[in-house]
């Protein structure tokens, strides 16, 4: 069975409502760019309290998630031909299609999607509903974990939920001493799950699993620097092709240490086994518009900013290198709509240099654009 482009997850959190920074929640003046779009990530997830998440936790990133039907193909299509194959696959859902049609359909209202037609994203949003459990609990093991003599460990399973919402054939990638991972599994099989669905049609999924376990060492606001980078390097020796533990030592060091010249091959390494997740996809991003490589830049970006036109939170960091990226390629319609939802997205209570450096380069964008000719990211590089 080929599975099909993985998604990197942050630890589940509630979404929250409104609420008022205060100057203690901010990241610092000094954090790096990785960090204040790790701290932003957070904050649209969850406002309350998000930076104390994002300082202290030694489990930044968790593990893999996948909610797309398994070996759904992605087409790659021109502009011209997305609205056709759009209302091709409305079509098909429309009538009594097999499970192959439906995930044949996913795919081409995907690469709809990739090629800027508005309505297939809107369509999947709308139209897709993620697994969620029905029945059944999932309990933590109490036994202490050995592993890596540490008092944390992480179980990461990349699973299959069937149309009948049975969970099968879980591949575990990440596991602590004494294998919790067979407890977990053995209450997985005893769950119940939604399918995935597309416009009311049940699909074979590929879903990760992550459970972070903790038993009863210190808080992680007691855990000093050096132990959560130990603990960190500690998960990616263990299990050297875990998206998940790459991530979160690459998060790990953007946010306390990003000078460490290891800094930049960890985070390929976490955007090469992960080339979807947000985070690692828009710190690659941003790296390579340092380096000058824009074209590359923005297609590390593609399928977060396809994301974020499906309905996700946009993260202001994302758009301001997105933006960054067209302007080194000269393409400065993209650059300045980019960079002003940018600058329009970024909290009232934010830090105030970033709200200024944001404005300034917006403004630096419009004079450079205004005195020299540029093209178009639809005969430019995508």
């Amino acid at each position: 069975m080929r599975w099909p482009l993985l998604l990197l997850s942050l630890l589940v959190v509630p979404t929250g409502c409104a609420h008022r920074l205060r100057p203690s929640d901010l990241p610092p003046p000094t954090a790096s760019h990785g960090h204040l779009t790790l701290a932003m990530d957070a904050f649209l997830q969850d406002p309350a309290s998000y930076e104390k998440r994002v300082v202290r936790s030694p489990l930044l990133a968790g593990g893999i998630s996948s909610r797309t039907p398994v070996d759904a193909p992605i087409l790659e299509l021109e502009a011209g031909q997305a609205p056709g194959v759009f209302n091709e696959a409305v079509q098909t859902l429309a009538g009594k299609p097999t499970e192959a049609q439906v995930v044949q359909a996913f795919g081409d209202l995907h690469a709809a999607c990739d090629a800027d037609h508005e309505q297939a994203c809107q369509f999947l949003k709308e139209q897709s509903l993620p697994p969620a459990r029905i029945q059944g609990r999932v309990t933590h093991p109490k036994e202490r974990s050995r592993s890596f003599r540490s008092e944390y460990a992480v179980v990461i399973m990349q699973c299959r939920i069937d149309v009948d919402g049975h969970v099968r054939d879980c591949e575990v990638i990440e596991d602590g001493s004494g294998q919790p991972s067979q407890h977990l599994i053995a209450q997985l099989d005893e769950s119940r799950y939604r399918p995935w669905t597309l416009a009311g049609h049940a699909v074979t999924t590929s879903y990760g699993f992550t459970f972070n376990l903790r038993y009863g060492g210190p808080a992680e606001d007691e855990l000093s620097l050096e132990q959560k980078l130990g603990w960190a390097r500690l998960r990616v020796a263990h299990f050297p092709q875990s998206g998940g533990a790459w991530a979160n030592l690459a998060m790990q060091l953007a946010v306390h240490t990003p000078e460490d010249p290891d800094y930049p091959k960890v985070l390929a390494q976490a955007h090469a086994l992960a080339p979807r997740f947000q985070w690692t996809a828009t710190e690659m991003a941003w790296h390579r518009v340092q380096a000058g490589q824009y074209a590359a830049a923005l297609m590390a970006l593609r399928p977060v900013l396809r994301r974020s036109v499906m309905g996700e939170h946009p993260n202001p960091y994302v758009l301001e290198t997105a933006a960054a990226a067209h302007f080194g390629l000269n393409q400065c319609t993209e650059a300045l709509a980019e960079q002003q939802k940018a600058v329009g997205l970024l909290p009232a209570e934010w830090l105030a240099p970033e709200r200024e450096r944001f404005q300034r380069k917006l403004q630096d964008y419009q004079t450079a654009c205004a005195t020299s000719p540029a093209v178009s990211a639809a005969t430019g590089p995508r």
